[in-house]
């Protein structure tokens, strides 16, 4: 029980050392042009870009955010730590979940040397 507790610990702080993180995903896209006459509009391969946009959904609704290229790999590092939040979350309720059946089981038994 002890070693699971140090993982708890240690897994718990891990969570504290996460920095800004944010829900959602990046698309890269390529765009045609508002003037008609430019060659983005005869041939996909001369669309303008690469985009970049961030999705997210709020309230049902998927947001979309133009980040500029400069700030990609900063974004980037949100929506990694978002989910890296979210698997460290799933470690620690597999690791408390054996705790409490292990609680449980020596209580069980505490019980049964009290009769």
């Amino acid at each position: 029980m002890d070693k699971l507790k140090e993982q708890f610990d240690r897994v718990k702080n891990e969570i504290c050392s996460i920095s800004y993180l944010k829900k959602g995903s990046l698309a890269k896209c390529y765009q045609t042009c508002g003037n008609p006459g430019c060659r983005c509009h005869r041939d996909k391969k001369y669309r303008h870009g690469p985009y970049w946009w961030w999705s997210t959904k709020e309230s049902g609704k998927t947001k979309s955010i133009l980040v500029p290229e400069g700030m990609l790999s900063e974004v980037r590092s949100y929506i990694d730590n978002y989910r890296l939040l979210k698997s460290r979350i799933k470690i620690l309720e597999e690791i408390s979940e054996k705790i409490i059946k292990t609680r449980i089981k020596d209580y069980r038994r505490q019980l049964k040397k009290g009769r």
